[in-house]
């Protein structure tokens, strides 16, 4: 009846509400499947709401220690989400799983088992379906998930409740009915008692389409998945930023663009962002006409010029801060800046404090902050504030027009042309 996807030596630590699904796998693994794991332990969280709660906490560790199972209860204060109208579903859902990472650490089990079953895969479908929760994650429960220390496992997610309900007629053990779950203002319980039985009651409808829509689902999801990687690999470069070819990201389609930005900033910034946001920049960035630099987090922000998108963090970079190509001209202030033969673009900004340049004497390595060089040239202050950085990916390869690295002189040129050129 158990799907088992936890190894024999496995210590595992199963949630249970002392309802009649968590009852049941609790019931079954202290019996038949007794001997596919380590050892068992239990987390019982009261979520304190319900008169039945302190009962069903003090019956679950009786139960228990009866039968020499290690338990640990959390009592959860959930009144200032009820005092604030929150979602206390949600709510409740993100502190018990707080809870159940610090405590899957504290006790060292690998394994937490929850009793999700093949009704609430089907309630969880729905309600991702008709909430648009659709395209970046599984509209289903996953059977296997991993977390950050430990794998959660669901035994009994292919299996319908009214299995569970006939194991209960033929083993007769406790369990408590919460009657919340048939109060319909929240949206699961809606789902649950109004709308799957009256879709299961038409001959030519089946719930259980909704399973196939969810392996469609996760199935055009790996493929999205695998174009978003494929792209990042050739088409992105990575190191302390992210430099990103722009017309190939511009041809991707639109859920492939999407992945590539959640992938990137995940690794990058570990945060995922809004489909409303990411679809406001991918309209930057298929705009030519206009450069911009925006920010995205207090750290993080994109540059978005010519034919590259930079991730990058977060510096403070003058309005006329560009890249520019080979065979461009282009005026940065009072200079004239000319690019040759260069391989990849240059990017042209104001000084910033810390900046050095790297530069090769009878063999050996040698740096130099820009602040020295610019008073060797006995450069004057105006000038030194306003003067052109040229970078070629993170060296500095040019100060204004008094300062190059030997390599381009042939490939770069930069001209003083005086403060009323552009009077």
């Amino acid at each position: 009846m158990l799907d088992i996807t936890w190894n024999k030596n496995d210590n595992l630590a199963l949630a249970v509400s002392t309802g009649i699904d968590s009852m049941s796998l609790l019931h079954m693994l202290n019996t038949t499947y007794k001997h596919t794991y380590h050892n068992l332990i239990c987390f019982h969280v009261n979520h304190g709401l319900r008169e039945a709660s302190k009962e069903e906490a003090a019956f679950i560790e009786r139960f228990c220690k009866e039968r020499d199972i290690e338990i640990y209860i959390k009592t959860l204060d959930l009144s200032e989400v009820v005092n604030r109208e929150k979602s206390i579903q949600d709510v409740s859902r993100k502190m018990r799983y707080e809870w159940f990472d610090e405590m899957m650490k504290q006790t060292q089990s690998d394994v937490l088992l929850t009793a999700h079953h093949l009704d609430d895969q089907k309630e969880t479908i729905t309600y991702r379906l008709f909430t648009g929760r659709i395209g970046r994650a599984s509209l289903g429960i996953e059977q296997v998930q991993e977390r950050k220390d430990y794998i959660i496992c669901r035994p009994f997610l292919n299996l319908p409740k009214s299995s569970l309900v006939k194991y209960h007629e033929e083993f007769a053990f406790r369990y408590f009915e919460d009657d919340s779950n048939k109060d319909t203002k929240y949206t699961r319980n809606y789902i649950r008692n109004k709308i799957l039985p009256v879709i299961q009651q038409r001959e030519e409808l089946s719930t259980d389409h909704l399973l196939d829509l969810n392996q469609w689902m996760n199935d055009a999801r790996s493929l999205i998945v695998e174009q978003a990687k494929l792209f990042i690999s050739t088409e992105v470069q990575q190191l302390n930023k992210v430099v990103i070819n722009r017309n190939a990201f511009n041809r991707l389609n639109h859920l492939v663009k999407i992945e590539v930005l959640d992938q990137l900033l995940e690794s990058y910034i570990q945060q995922r962002f809004s489909v409303k946001a990411y679809k406001e920049w991918i309209g930057i960035f298929e705009n030519f006409e206009k450069q911009s630099i925006f920010h995205i987090s207090d750290d993080w922000q994109f540059i978005v010029a010519y034919d590259k998108l930079l991730l990058c963090e977060d510096i403070e970079f003058n309005v006329n801060s560009k890249f520019i190509n080979r065979n461009e001209q282009y005026v940065f202030g009072n200079w004239l800046i000319e690019a040759n033969d260069i391989a990849s673009p240059l990017f042209i900004r104001k000084r910033l404090s810390g900046d050095r340049v790297q530069y090769y004497n009878r063999g050996n390595k040698h740096h130099k902050k820009v602040n020295r060089i610019m008073i060797d040239h006995k450069i004057d202050i105006h000038k030194r504030n306003n003067c052109p950085i040229i970078l070629y990916g993170d060296d500095i390869i040019a100060i204004g027009d008094f300062w190059m690295d030997s390599n381009f002189k042939n490939a770069l040129t930069i001209t003083y042309i005086g403060d009323d050129f552009n009077e």
